[in-house]
């Protein structure tokens, strides 16, 4: 059996759109470890809806970077 070492050797030599697609997929098994609780869900929904109303403004990282150095004085 290989081990992890020779797993990323191996994973390193593919193309770049290869190991980006691997990348994606080892993130999202990441994220089935733990599902949503019932508030979380709602609260995402009630979230994206407010985004999608207009009745909140999404910001960019960079945005609230700025927005949090400002308010650090």
């Amino acid at each position: 059996m290989p081990t992890v070492t020779d797993i990323i050797d191996d994973v390193l030599s593919l193309p770049r759109t290869d190991r980006g697609y691997l990348a994606q997929k080892l993130i999202e098994s990441l994220d089935d470890e733990r599902d949503l609780t019932d508030d979380e869900k709602a609260t995402l929904d009630r979230r994206s809806q407010e985004i999608k109303d207009g009745t909140v403004t999404a910001l960019t990282l960079d945005q609230l970077k700025q927005q949090v150095s400002a308010d650090r004085g």
